[in-house]
């Protein structure tokens, strides 16, 4: 039930105020003529405008700037402004401290704030020029123009309050004094001493804390409230480098009774009468500081809306390497199948290659085409594509327009693709992606890889037929006394299978027999036999030359001198045509792989055996002399080695001739390169061919077996690939050196290549490769 009282007509018209325990500290003034100095009787001075929301001084000259503050020009003050958020009540904190509780600066009850600018007001007795500066936090459209304002009030400050009323200290307060901080150190303190004024230490800071319900922060004796506040500045990144000094003044006031300012009092009449850092100035000088800073930092500020969304909280995180900029789409969209993106342009970084060739006819008729610049034609076969290569350089193919570009298209005058026929648009680069790009790079070694596969293809089928050619082709020009290559099945000395072991067959020109290079290194003329340089011999031979120089070795006699000139003449022949084919083939060949070769792939110096199973590289000639010689090298008495050259005892050294009869020949262990970690790899342990999308690979490569073993969508680099495989296999290094290592090192190896199952990787099969390697 709603009851009726009746008012008089002057309790109408007064303010309804409500007396709230939070609010009972502060009466709240409401005058229409506040701007003026004096008021009606002209004892109490009245706070004056001395810069607006907009940055502009009010006063004019120091002449008026004196007469405002009705003090003389050669009177010596200090300025005191007080900072705070809007409503913590830093007016009326300047009332009670400086006035005795005097209206001087405006409060008011409203929620619009009252003090919109900086507002001046002189105390003659202390000789202070107090300063009530515009609250942060307010509602406004000029944010940054009122920040900028308050550091420059703060810059031409001696004292400076920050007025706080909260149960705890706000990250507001450490943001703004932090800043403030670094302005004056990086801008201010230059300007300021530029006109003859200023000190390079700033205002002495006072932070006036009031609580309600919590305690103000407490000095003890291990650590004081001041040095908690600078651990917390330290804290967020921010430094007070510039205040001459950091002072904390906390109380904290019963909800029903109202603020005791003096502990506020008595620090800030400290504060004035210190006079060691920064001494009194006159009301002329701070008038023109305040003007510089005004003149010189000014302008137009772009006033940028501050999204409170938190994008990065839900947006990927992957950044182009190029450009630093980060991934629009939402986490997750990789697992979509959705790639990265960025509206924003990129910037060109010739290390990443990231720009893409459109076709320009076909982009000005509304299509974007992307072409690449490739070593061969779509429709060259691979040995055509490394002719026209060689000619005429790399080419660039449209779909729709053909071939457009050839670098050698005409003796001179060739201009660059960007020029003529292609549109450049420069592509973020997304960490595992741009696929194109990748390919573009290992175009050239696209194109050797598919000659030499032609090449082994032939060279496997036609190398019976050879050898059996070549062996007659032999026959028809060998002497008499030599034993016909068809009769030779294994070494006259050793007893090894030439065909098993993979090794040529030489025959000794003392005795004619067949012998592998081991067997027959030897070089001495046989004058016996018509030969008067150096020739190869069998070891019985030239134990037999030794003792007698002149002597005949063998049983089979020799016809005559010209039995043997047929065979001097073609050995000559041949050696020249190897020595050319030398020159001509095998070191351009080998300039070719250099250039053409992927900067990820593990050097050939680098990697002298495999990876995987540490097999040395090499021609079967080459292995076994370093076999031999590695048996050679043993004490007496040691373990001997296997076939494939590993100690029984479970070293872990590499293994020589390891390769056994593979797809390099019998013998013969040729280095190759994983097209996915990089590393060399023997034919062995790489007869898995799949197409690795993360190298830019788009056909089926070569991989090892232990990246084929690795999903394709994976998102490891070559080089985590690498560790993990190297992590794996250096495990074999602390098993226990008894007779069962070599076959626990297989089922550590073939357990790499038995991940496949759960990888759904079809294709690996290590009990294959495992009985391939013991065979």
């Amino acid at each position: 039930m709603a009851f009726l009282v009746s008012i008089t007509e002057d309790e109408a018209l007064r303010l309804d105020v409500i007396n709230d325990a939070e609010f009972k500290s502060i009466p709240f003034i409401n005058t229409n003529e506040h701007d003026s100095i004096d008021n009606e009787n002209g004892s109490t001075p009245r706070a004056f405008l001395f810069l607006d929301a907009d940055e502009n001084l009010q006063i004019a000259t120091p002449e008026l700037f004196c007469k405002k503050l009705k003090c003389q020009s050669l009177d010596k003050i200090k300025v005191i402004s007080i900072f705070g958020n809007t409503g913590d009540g830093k007016s009326h904190t300047m009332n009670q401290v400086f006035f005795d509780g005097e209206p001087v600066f405006r409060t008011s009850p409203e929620q619009s704030s009252c003090t919109i600018g900086v507002y001046a007001a002189m105390q003659r007795e202390q000789g202070v020029l107090c300063l009530d500066t515009e609250g942060l936090l307010g509602t406004t459209a000029k944010s940054n123009k009122r920040m900028r304002m308050l550091l420059k009030i703060l810059a031409i400050s001696d004292i400076v309050v920050y007025r706080t009323r909260s149960e705890r200290l706000h990250s507001d307060m450490y943001e703004f004094l932090g800043t403030a901080s670094k302005a004056f150190c990086l801008h201010f303190t230059q300007a300021l001493q530029a006109m003859g004024n200023g000190s390079t230490l700033g205002p002495a800071v006072i932070i006036f804390h009031e609580t309600h319900y919590t305690k103000p922060l407490e000095s003890t004796v291990e650590e004081s409230a001041e040095d908690k506040l600078r651990n917390n500045f330290a804290l967020l990144n921010y430094e007070t480098n510039a205040f001459s000094s950091l002072r904390y003044v906390g109380i904290q006031t019963d909800a029903n009774k109202s603020t005791n300012f003096k502990k506020i009092s008595d620090a800030l009449h400290l504060e004035i009468e210190n006079t060691a850092v920064r001494s009194p100035r006159q009301p002329a000088v701070v008038f023109k500081a305040m003007k510089l800073l005004n003149q010189k930092f000014a302008g137009e500020i772009i006033e940028k809306a501050i999204n409170p969304f938190p994008e990065q909280y839900f947006t990927c995180g992957a950044h182009c390497e190029s450009c630093s900029r980060r991934c629009q789409r939402s986490m997750g969209h990789v697992s979509d199948g959705e790639p990265h993106f960025n509206t924003q342009p990129c910037n060109y970084q010739h290390q990443f290659g990231n720009k893409l060739y459109l076709c320009k006819a076909c982009y000005n008729n509304g299509k974007e085409i992307v072409v690449s610049v490739r070593a061969q034609a779509q429709t060259d076969t691979a040995w055509s594509g490394l002719a026209k290569y060689v000619w005429k350089g790399d080419v660039i193919e449209c779909p729709y327009c053909g071939e457009i570009y050839r670098a050698r298209q005409y003796w001179y005058g060739n201009k660059s693709p960007e020029a003529s026929v292609v549109h450049v648009q420069v592509v973020h680069v997304w960490k595992g992606g741009n696929a194109v790009l990748r390919a573009n790079a290992h175009s050239a070694q696209m194109v050797l890889d598919s000659v030499n596969s032609i090449s082994e293809a032939f060279t496997n089928i036609s190398a019976p037929w050879a050898k059996a050619l070549s062996g007659m082709l032999a026959d028809k020009v060998a002497p008499s006394y030599w034993r016909p290559n068809q009769e030779i099945i294994m070494c006259h000395a050793c007893r090894r299978s030439f065909e098993k072991s993979g090794m040529p067959k030489h025959h000794c020109r003392g005795c004619g027999e067949g012998f592998c290079h081991t067997c027959s290194q030897h070089r001495v003329p046989v004058p016996g036999r018509g030969w008067l340089q150096p020739v190869r011999v069998c070891n019985d031979c030239y134990q037999q030359l030794q003792r007698k120089s002149d002597a005949t070795p063998g049983s089979r006699p020799t016809n005559d001198e010209g039995d043997i000139l047929v065979r001097k003449y073609g050995e000559t022949i041949y050696n020249t045509i190897s020595s050319v084919a030398a020159v001509a083939i095998d070191y351009p060949k080998a300039m070719i792989k250099d250039s053409a070769r992927p900067a990820y792939w593990v050097p050939d110096a680098e990697s002298p055996n495999c990876f995987i199973c540490k097999s040395v590289f090499g021609r079967a000639e080459e292995l076994e002399l370093a076999k031999n010689s590695s048996e050679r090298g043993k004490p007496k008495g040691s373990s001997k080695t296997d076939a494939r050259g590993s100690s029984s005892n479970g070293g872990s050294g590499p293994r020589v001739g390891a390769a056994g009869a593979g797809a390099d020949g019998p013998g013969d262990c040729r280095r190759h390169h994983c097209r996915r970690c990089g590393q060399a790899v023997c034919s062995n342990c790489s007869k898995r061919r799949m197409p690795v999308l993360e190298r830019g690979w788009q056909t089926d490569v070569r991989v090892c077996d232990a990246c084929a073993c690795v999903p394709s969508g994976s998102q490891h680099s070559g080089n985590n690939i690498s560790s993990a495989i190297s992590d794996a296999l250096n495990e074999d290094e602390a098993m226990p050196p008894n007779g069962l290592c070599e076959n626990r090192r297989e089922s550590n190896r073939s357990s790499i290549r038995s991940t496949s199952s759960s990888s759904d990787c079809r294709n690996c099969n290590a009990s294959d490769d495992v009985k391939a390697k013991s065979e």
